[in-house]
């Protein structure tokens, strides 16, 4: 399933596919092999739109190279990152800014909250590549109306949520939301070192186990999730709303008890 949605922080397994929604002016369902190529390239990257991609998307990445720490804070408590302000811009302003198409598709977690993501895969954000996924701001009673008219039956995902296709008029509509949050998985490695330069110390670090540990920034509106055995994860949000976040992070494991 997608990596990330408001109430759990999750990776999806190497494996994972995408089951396939119904087609509609946002983009097709779209399964994307890793991306090889060089991490480092160019801030300005033209290449060519796929034939299914809105006619108002431009035909060119940002001028500006959008790095994950370059975070603007607002004095109405929003932040902007990769060129979105959260909270304001829609999902469709980023698919315009990246010329990307991407999948849209609600999730029910165990405890019944809903979730609405578009998932754009591997992107080119700035000079680095990434998968993105974008978690829209959405009224619950809608998700749960839009959820409880769905004739088709939902999919399970690894997280226990049920994944839950969209048909075209509901796309048409969801892409217009404002972005709530926004998981950046990086194609490469982050050093430890890096990320304090970058970013600086963390207000607090939580440790969930040997190999994951979560970096909290609450002033920027940010959790990284440090993973020293793979590869880590950068949640965002408005920092007025970092209470989302810090709310949704599991608890840590306890010690094995000695025989």
């Amino acid at each position: 399933m997608y990596f990330s949605h408001i109430g759990r922080i999750h990776q999806p397994p190497a494996s994972a596919t995408l089951p396939a929604l119904a087609e509609n002016t946002f983009g097709r369902s779209m399964v994307q092999k890793p991306n090889l190529r060089a991490i480092l390239r160019g801030a300005s990257i033209a290449w060519i739109a796929g034939s299914l991609l809105l006619s108002a998307c431009s035909s060119k990445a940002p001028d500006h190279p959008f790095l994950p720490w370059d975070i603007t804070v607002h004095p109405d408590g929003t932040s902007s990152v990769f060129g979105l302000n959260l909270d304001k811009d829609s999902l469709l302003e980023f698919k315009r800014l990246y010329d990307k198409k991407a999948d849209l598709a609600i999730f029910l977690d165990p405890d019944k909250h809903a979730t609405l993501e578009a998932y754009f895969g591997s992107t080119d954000v700035g000079a680095l590549t990434a998968n993105v996924a974008l978690v829209a701001k959405v009224d619950q009673k809608l998700l749960q109306d839009w959820i409880r008219h769905n004739p088709e039956s939902p999919d399970p995902t690894p997280s226990g949520a049920w994944k839950y296709s969209m048909s075209d008029e509901q796309v048409r509509e969801a892409q217009n939301f404002p972005t709530e949050s926004i998981t950046y998985k990086p194609a490469t490695d982050y050093s430890i070192d890096l990320i304090e330069r970058r970013f600086g110390k963390p207000a607090q670090m939580i440790v969930q186990d040997k190999n994951t540990q979560f970096w909290l920034y609450p002033n920027k509106g940010l959790v990284i999730t440090v993973n020293p055995e793979g590869k880590d994860l950068f949640q965002y949000i408005s920092p007025k709303d970092f209470g989302l976040l810090t709310a949704s992070l599991p608890k840590p494991k306890a010690a094995a008890s000695p025989p």
